[in-house]
């Protein structure tokens, strides 16, 4: 429905006008693989309608390495920004704590008479809104202190074996290798006595009951890898290094979330004289394509549903979003 506190859209002519906003209380969710333009889109749609934007990526959340991780520059945007650079990179963020922080948020916006608009590409953000969450209860801080105190005495291989002997359904799911799995199951199971993969079949709960419409990017992979190459070499040209060297500068402790941002372990390689500058280039450009890759086919698995849109149509796309408000 319109009235005279929106703006008004002339579809035929894909033509918009300044009147005011499409009144409602749908939340729209951009997903997509890294590279394909979803915050631009994002800021596409909030110059035709009233709204504000809300981040749904992990690594975007932190203060730092606003190069390395393609932050977009929130403070110069007209249109208000949320949950990016919000956090120093030593800070743990569950799905959990962000799902809570945009529930307040939507609400927020919503009372405004704004359509919030959540954009990233951080898979377990959208599931957590579109079915909901496992109802696993807060874990005291002190069991993940223990837990991190294991690993330093003992390696990861030894918190994993623990693993299969408490719960022997998660280990065969997780990674070995995934050290933030791994310690996340043995800190549910010690901290409330049940197994997470228990949790997993519980049912989900949800904390964010309004409509959402969903749409995904999609692109030729090649189109894809292509955007990642040229955005790692705007990075190098943009001070990337400087960056990762005035991060490590910080001394946060090795498992904080940021030190986890592609790029970060290879740069470093090469400020200490490991490896080139040409070999560190490479290994970011293989990890950008693999993670890519991982989201795409998260996509194609857990999104099956959603409005598919293509990345290299923006001002169509930006047409079908706001028809669909």
């Amino acid at each position: 429905m319109f009235d005279n506190k929106f703006k008004y859209f002339n579809y035929k002519k894909n033509n918009f006008h300044e009147i005011k906003t499409l009144m409602t209380n749908k939340i729209i969710l951009i997903s997509g693989p890294t590279a394909t333009g979803k915050s631009s889109l994002a800021k596409n749609i909030a110059e035709k309608i009233d709204c504000e934007i809300i981040n749904a990526d992990s690594i975007q959340l932190y203060k730092d390495l606003s190069i390395l991780t393609a932050r977009p520059l929130v403070e110069k945007e007209k249109t208000k920004h949320h949950l990016y650079g919000l956090l120093t990179g030593d800070i743990k963020w569950s799905v959990g704590k962000w799902v809570h922080e945009t529930k307040a948020l939507i609400e927020n916006i919503i009372e405004q008479g704004k359509t919030p608009i959540i954009v990233g590409g951080t898979g377990l953000y959208f599931k957590a809104i579109t079915d909901g969450l496992s109802p696993i209860p807060d874990i005291d801080y002190l069991v993940r202190e223990e837990l991190n105190d294991l690993l330093l005495k003992n390696g990861l291989e030894s918190l994993y074996l623990d693993l299969q002997k408490v719960d022997p359904v998660a280990a065969e799911k997780i990674n070995p290798n995934d050290r933030q799995r791994v310690m996340r199951a043995l800190e549910v199971y010690r901290g409330t006595r049940k197994r997470i993969s228990d949790y997993w079949t519980m049912k989900r709960v949800k904390y964010i009951d309004k409509p959402t419409i969903n749409f995904s990017i999609e692109a030729n992979r090649e189109w894809i890898y292509e955007r990642c190459d040229l955005r790692i070499d705007n990075m190098f040209s943009e001070g990337v290094i400087d960056e990762v060297e005035n991060l490590q500068k910080k001394n946060y402790s090795k498992d904080s979330p940021i030190l986890k941002a592609i790029g970060v372990e290879e740069i470093s390689s090469f400020l200490k004289e490991k490896i080139s500058i040409e070999e560190a280039s490479d290994l970011v450009t293989f990890k950008t394509h693999q993670y890519a890759k991982r989201q795409i086919t998260w996509i194609n698995n857990q999104m099956i549903t959603w409005n598919k849109i293509n990345a290299q149509y923006s001002d169509k796309n930006v047409v079908e979003i706001i028809k669909k408000l």
